[in-house]
Formats: C-alpha cells, structure tokens, sequence
C-alpha cells in the first residue's frame, strides 16, 4: 500500500513539474529583431548641396564667363516680389580694365500703377565670389538693400537659375534667366520640373515678356520723351 503510494506521489510530481516548464517556458522567435528594429534616422539634409534648401549657405557654381555671356531673359521667379516686367539682361563676355564687369539691365516698372521702361547700366567687381557665381547688385528692387545672387545651375546654352537673399535674411529668393523670351509649352514644363527638382519650389511665377506690352513700354516712353520735347518748343517760342 505504502508503495503504491508512493509511487502516486512520484507520478504527480513529474507531471506537476511538466506542466510548470510547459507554462513558463517562453517560446522562440526569430522575428524579434524584425519587429524591435528601431526605425532608420532621417539625415538632415545638407543645405549646402542639391536640392538647395538654404541660399545663404550654397556656395554657389563656378561661373563659364565666355558661355554665360550675352543676352538672357527673366522669365521667372520664385517668390514674386518685383515690381519689374519685361526684364533682360546682358552681361559682358570679360571684365573691363578695372576688373568689374558689365551688366545692362532693361525693364518696365510695374509698381504704383506705372509701366516705365527702364534702362539701367551695372558693374560688378569681378572677384572670387563672381568667379563662383556669387554676384550681390540692387537692381531695381524693392529693396535698398543689396541683394545677393547664387548662380545655382545654367546649361549656357538654354536656361540659368539663381538662387538669391537680401541682407541677413532667410527668405529665398528665385529666378529664371533663358535665352529666349517667349517660351513654349514643353520649355515651361521643363523649366518648372528642373527648378523643382534643383531648389524645391512648387511653383514658378512667370514674367511678362510679350513683345506687345513690352514693346508698348518704350512707346509710351518715347512718346513721351516726344511729347516733353514738344512742350518745351512750344514754351520757347512763347518766350521769343
């Protein structure tokens, strides 16, 4: 009796202890590491390289004076804080004897309700910093204070884009120069998926370059150049 007693007891100690190693033992897995894996960090993007995300801090692009040289349009921009239309500009193919070099500018002034045409005249030292495609000017802006242009990149050939700021400010500044003044369809659209994909911008304001109101501006200018000359005759013969 004692014996089958015992050997009871033993029976329902091996199967108490089978039971506490089924329930406690934790199971394997091999998607573990998978599900645990902490997630990639995002690098902050380096303002200094493409696609551009700081102005201030782009070093600019080595500049190919001979290709860059002669007449270009602008044609678009960034942000749209001109009060200038009909803009063009053309830059002098070598620094003069004083090592500055040449820009002719012409526009309408669009701003107070006016459409002047403008004409205006620039040098720019020709330096390390214009060698690089870093060029600071305040040609006509809204702004007295000297703004600062980045070549940021320019096939010669077609199109230029700069990237630009004014002072210390953060607030980018953007345009497009190109070679002819009226664009098509298929050169806008390359135009804003290559300004997209180079500095970010979602959208592109763009200039107007329609030979009928530009070329209406420097009518009316002379017309009334024409005019202040015949007005003043008049007034002299009075006097006579």
């Amino acid at each position: 009796m004692k014996s089958n007693i015992c050997m009871v007891l033993i029976l329902l100690g091996c199967a108490l202890n089978t039971v506490r190693s089924q329930t406690t033992e934790v199971p394997e897995t091999t998607e573990i590491g998978e599900t645990t894996e902490v997630s990639e960090t995002t690098e902050i993007p380096d303002p200094t390289s493409f696609p551009l995300f700081t102005c201030t801090r782009y070093a600019g692009t080595e500049v190919d004076l001979k290709g860059l040289s002669g007449l270009w349009f602008e044609t678009a921009r960034g942000i749209n804080i001109d009060k200038m239309e009909c803009l063009n500009y053309t830059l002098a193919d070598s620094p003069n004897d004083k090592n500055r070099l040449e820009l002719q500018v012409q526009y309408v002034y669009a701003g107070d309700s006016k459409w002047d045409s403008v004409k205006e005249s620039k040098s720019l030292l020709w330096d390390d910093n214009a060698k690089n495609g870093v060029f600071t000017w305040n040609i006509g802006e809204t702004s007295t204070i000297p703004i600062t242009y980045k070549l940021v990149e320019t096939d010669l050939d077609s199109y230029a884009f700069f990237c630009g700021y004014g002072g210390i400010s953060d607030v980018s500044l953007f345009k497009v120069w190109t070679r002819n003044r009226h664009l098509t369809v298929e050169q806008k659209i390359f135009i804003q998926n290559k300004f997209k994909e180079i500095l970010r911008i979602q959208d592109l304001n763009w200039v107007e370059q329609s030979e009928e109101k530009c070329n209406n501006s420097a009518m009316r200018t002379a017309g009334g150049a024409l005019l202040a000359l015949a007005l003043a005759l008049i007034a002299g013969v009075r006097n006579i």
